[in-house]
Protein backbone atom coordinates (compact mmCIF):
# COMPACT_ATOMS: atom_id res chain seq x y z
CA UNK A 1 0.00 0.00 0.00
CA UNK A 2 1.58 3.39 -0.72
CA UNK A 3 1.69 5.73 1.49
CA UNK A 4 3.94 8.78 0.72
CA UNK A 5 4.48 10.60 -2.92
CA UNK A 6 7.58 12.07 -3.70
CA UNK A 7 8.70 14.44 -6.25
CA UNK A 8 11.92 15.58 -7.76
CA UNK A 9 11.75 19.54 -8.04
CA UNK A 10 13.78 20.87 -11.41
CA UNK A 11 11.75 20.23 -14.50
CA UNK A 12 9.37 17.88 -12.56
CA UNK A 13 7.99 20.60 -10.50
CA UNK A 14 9.56 23.61 -12.49
CA UNK A 15 10.68 24.68 -15.29
CA UNK A 16 14.20 24.86 -14.87
CA UNK A 17 15.83 24.59 -17.96
CA UNK A 18 13.48 27.11 -19.79
CA UNK A 19 14.90 29.52 -16.83
CA UNK A 20 18.49 28.48 -16.81
CA UNK A 21 18.60 29.29 -20.91
CA UNK A 22 17.40 32.57 -20.49
CA UNK A 23 19.53 33.00 -17.26
CA UNK A 24 22.23 31.64 -19.03
CA UNK A 25 21.45 34.03 -22.52
CA UNK A 26 21.15 37.49 -20.97
CA UNK A 27 23.85 37.18 -18.32
CA UNK A 28 26.54 35.94 -21.21
CA UNK A 29 25.49 39.32 -23.06
CA UNK A 30 26.75 41.27 -20.03
CA UNK A 31 29.98 39.23 -20.28
CA UNK A 32 30.36 40.03 -23.78
CA UNK A 33 29.71 43.87 -23.43
CA UNK A 34 33.21 43.68 -21.42
CA UNK A 35 34.65 41.31 -23.26
CA UNK A 36 33.39 41.84 -27.10
CA UNK A 37 35.99 39.63 -28.77
CA UNK A 38 35.36 36.31 -26.95
CA UNK A 39 32.76 34.77 -29.20
CA UNK A 40 29.33 33.52 -27.94
CA UNK A 41 30.32 29.71 -29.41
CA UNK A 42 33.81 29.71 -28.17
CA UNK A 43 32.02 31.29 -24.57
CA UNK A 44 29.37 28.51 -24.38
CA UNK A 45 31.52 25.79 -24.61
CA UNK A 46 34.06 26.91 -22.51
CA UNK A 47 31.21 27.25 -20.02
CA UNK A 48 30.12 23.89 -20.61
CA UNK A 49 33.36 22.70 -19.79
CA UNK A 50 33.61 24.47 -16.73
CA UNK A 51 29.95 23.03 -15.58
CA UNK A 52 31.26 19.57 -16.39
CA UNK A 53 34.43 19.91 -14.26
CA UNK A 54 32.58 21.09 -11.41
CA UNK A 55 29.81 18.60 -11.71
CA UNK A 56 32.29 15.68 -11.73
CA UNK A 57 33.42 16.72 -8.46
CA UNK A 58 30.13 17.11 -6.88
CA UNK A 59 29.39 13.70 -7.98
CA UNK A 60 32.85 12.31 -6.70
CA UNK A 61 31.56 14.25 -2.79
CA UNK A 62 34.60 16.49 -3.22
CA UNK A 63 32.27 19.58 -3.19
CA UNK A 64 28.84 21.02 -2.51
CA UNK A 65 26.41 22.69 -4.99
CA UNK A 66 26.82 26.13 -3.00
CA UNK A 67 30.33 25.49 -4.26
CA UNK A 68 29.83 24.91 -7.78
CA UNK A 69 27.39 27.71 -7.66
CA UNK A 70 30.05 30.39 -6.17
CA UNK A 71 32.92 28.74 -8.49
CA UNK A 72 31.43 28.64 -11.48
CA UNK A 73 32.70 31.67 -13.20
CA UNK A 74 35.94 32.57 -11.62
CA UNK A 75 37.08 29.10 -13.16
CA UNK A 76 35.50 30.54 -16.35
CA UNK A 77 37.53 33.47 -16.37
CA UNK A 78 40.87 31.20 -15.70
CA UNK A 79 40.03 29.64 -18.80
CA UNK A 80 39.21 32.26 -20.90
CA UNK A 81 42.59 33.66 -19.22
CA UNK A 82 40.15 37.29 -18.14
CA UNK A 83 41.19 38.74 -15.48
CA UNK A 84 39.49 38.21 -12.10
CA UNK A 85 37.47 41.37 -11.08
CA UNK A 86 34.14 42.50 -9.56
CA UNK A 87 32.76 41.28 -12.99
CA UNK A 88 32.48 37.59 -11.51
CA UNK A 89 30.50 38.36 -8.67
CA UNK A 90 28.11 40.58 -10.75
CA UNK A 91 27.56 37.85 -13.50
CA UNK A 92 27.08 35.23 -10.83
CA UNK A 93 24.40 37.17 -9.29
CA UNK A 94 22.97 38.09 -12.90
CA UNK A 95 22.16 34.55 -13.39
CA UNK A 96 20.91 33.55 -10.38
CA UNK A 97 18.73 36.61 -10.48
CA UNK A 98 17.85 36.03 -13.69
CA UNK A 99 17.20 32.55 -13.40
CA UNK A 100 14.90 32.80 -10.38
CA UNK A 101 12.86 35.68 -12.79
CA UNK A 102 12.14 33.39 -15.26
CA UNK A 103 11.28 30.08 -13.46
CA UNK A 104 7.98 29.19 -13.11
CA UNK A 105 5.84 26.03 -11.79
CA UNK A 106 4.32 23.63 -14.51
CA UNK A 107 0.65 24.41 -13.75
CA UNK A 108 -0.03 20.46 -12.70
CA UNK A 109 1.97 21.37 -9.50
CA UNK A 110 -1.88 21.24 -7.98
CA UNK A 111 -1.82 17.95 -7.98
CA UNK A 112 -0.02 17.90 -5.02
CA UNK A 113 -3.05 19.24 -3.16
CA UNK A 114 -5.09 16.15 -4.14
CA UNK A 115 -2.51 13.86 -2.49
CA UNK A 116 -3.76 14.92 0.95
CA UNK A 117 -4.08 11.42 1.68
CA UNK A 118 -0.67 10.70 1.54
CA UNK A 119 2.92 11.95 2.79
CA UNK A 120 3.81 14.21 0.26
CA UNK A 121 7.96 15.06 0.16
CA UNK A 122 10.52 16.93 -2.41
CA UNK A 123 14.14 14.37 -2.88
CA UNK A 124 16.17 17.04 -4.77
CA UNK A 125 19.79 17.65 -5.88
CA UNK A 126 20.83 21.20 -4.91
CA UNK A 127 21.88 23.59 -2.36
CA UNK A 128 20.10 23.88 1.12
CA UNK A 129 21.40 27.37 1.96
CA UNK A 130 19.71 30.55 2.26
CA UNK A 131 20.75 31.44 -1.02
CA UNK A 132 18.10 32.90 -3.72
CA UNK A 133 18.21 29.82 -6.05
CA UNK A 134 18.84 27.30 -3.66
CA UNK A 135 16.21 24.20 -3.50
CA UNK A 136 15.22 25.66 -0.11
CA UNK A 137 14.09 28.84 -1.31
CA UNK A 138 12.91 27.68 -4.58
CA UNK A 139 10.34 25.67 -2.36
CA UNK A 140 9.81 28.16 0.22
CA UNK A 141 9.77 31.22 -2.35
CA UNK A 142 7.27 29.41 -4.90
CA UNK A 143 4.82 28.21 -2.07
CA UNK A 144 5.72 24.67 -2.03
CA UNK A 145 6.79 24.38 1.25
CA UNK A 146 2.83 24.15 1.79
CA UNK A 147 2.19 21.78 0.25
CA UNK A 148 4.49 19.24 0.73
CA UNK A 149 5.26 17.69 4.68
CA UNK A 150 9.36 16.87 3.68
CA UNK A 151 12.32 18.62 1.90
CA UNK A 152 15.28 16.04 1.52
CA UNK A 153 17.97 18.11 -0.22
CA UNK A 154 21.32 16.60 -1.36
CA UNK A 155 23.77 19.26 -0.01
CA UNK A 156 22.07 18.82 3.36
CA UNK A 157 22.75 15.06 3.32
CA UNK A 158 25.61 14.82 1.55
CA UNK A 159 24.90 12.66 -1.21
CA UNK A 160 23.36 12.71 -4.12
CA UNK A 161 20.96 11.22 -5.99
CA UNK A 162 20.97 8.52 -7.34
CA UNK A 163 22.28 7.68 -3.95
CA UNK A 164 20.22 5.17 -2.24
CA UNK A 165 21.13 6.77 0.73
CA UNK A 166 18.92 9.84 0.04
CA UNK A 167 16.36 8.14 -1.20
CA UNK A 168 15.79 5.78 2.42
CA UNK A 169 16.80 9.12 4.65
CA UNK A 170 13.48 10.78 2.84
CA UNK A 171 11.43 7.66 3.30
CA UNK A 172 12.63 7.30 6.79
CA UNK A 173 11.71 11.15 7.48
CA UNK A 174 8.13 10.12 6.40
CA UNK A 175 7.41 6.98 8.57
CA UNK A 176 7.39 4.82 5.16
CA UNK A 177 9.24 1.90 3.86
CA UNK A 178 10.30 2.20 0.67
CA UNK A 179 8.21 0.13 -0.96
CA UNK A 180 5.14 2.10 0.22
CA UNK A 181 6.44 5.12 -1.37
CA UNK A 182 6.28 6.34 -5.09
CA UNK A 183 9.33 8.79 -6.49
CA UNK A 184 8.23 10.50 -9.89
CA UNK A 185 11.12 12.26 -11.16
CA UNK A 186 11.92 13.88 -15.12
CA UNK A 187 15.64 11.95 -15.12
CA UNK A 188 16.02 7.88 -15.43
CA UNK A 189 19.84 8.63 -14.22
CA UNK A 190 18.87 10.03 -10.85
CA UNK A 191 15.22 9.61 -10.34
CA UNK A 192 14.45 6.05 -11.73
CA UNK A 193 17.60 4.30 -10.74
CA UNK A 194 17.69 5.99 -7.64
CA UNK A 195 14.40 4.32 -6.49
CA UNK A 196 14.56 1.16 -8.23
CA UNK A 197 17.67 0.49 -6.06
CA UNK A 198 15.47 0.32 -2.63
CA UNK A 199 11.81 -0.56 -4.49
CA UNK A 200 10.15 2.12 -4.35
CA UNK A 201 7.50 2.54 -6.87
CA UNK A 202 9.65 4.82 -10.02
CA UNK A 203 7.34 7.19 -12.09
CA UNK A 204 9.15 9.25 -15.06
CA UNK A 205 7.64 12.29 -16.03
CA UNK A 206 8.37 12.66 -19.99
CA UNK A 207 6.21 15.95 -20.65
CA UNK A 208 7.97 16.10 -24.15
CA UNK A 209 8.45 12.41 -25.11
CA UNK A 210 12.26 12.53 -25.10
CA UNK A 211 13.42 10.92 -21.95
CA UNK A 212 14.11 7.84 -23.06
CA UNK A 213 16.10 9.16 -26.02
CA UNK A 214 18.37 11.74 -24.09
CA UNK A 215 19.02 9.40 -21.87
CA UNK A 216 20.62 6.12 -22.00
CA UNK A 217 17.90 3.61 -20.36
CA UNK A 218 19.99 1.81 -17.88
CA UNK A 219 16.95 1.23 -15.71
CA UNK A 220 13.40 0.98 -17.07
CA UNK A 221 10.65 3.01 -14.69
CA UNK A 222 7.30 1.31 -13.05
CA UNK A 223 5.25 4.11 -14.91
CA UNK A 224 5.73 7.02 -17.55
CA UNK A 225 3.72 9.91 -17.48
CA UNK A 226 3.35 13.03 -19.67
CA UNK A 227 1.54 15.18 -16.64
CA UNK A 228 1.41 14.94 -13.19
CA UNK A 229 -2.34 14.35 -12.93
CA UNK A 230 -1.11 10.72 -14.22
CA UNK A 231 0.44 10.64 -10.68
CA UNK A 232 -3.20 9.79 -9.55
CA UNK A 233 -3.95 7.11 -11.97
CA UNK A 234 -0.64 5.24 -11.02
CA UNK A 235 -1.74 5.75 -7.11
CA UNK A 236 -5.21 3.67 -8.59
CA UNK A 237 -3.02 0.84 -9.93
CA UNK A 238 -0.39 0.71 -7.07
Amino acid sequence: MIKAVFFDLDNTLCASDTAWNIAVRDTFQILRQHYPDVSKAFLLRTWESVLQELFQGLDGGKCSMAEVRDLRFYRLFEKLNLSQDKLTEELSNSLCQRYIASLRLYEDVEVLDRLYAFHVGIITNGAHDEHTDSQFSKVRNFGLSKRIQSLTISDEIGVRKPNAEIFKIACDRAGVLPREAIMVGDSIQNDIVGANKIDMTSVLIDRNSDAVTTEIAVEQPDYTIPNLYDVLRCLKQD
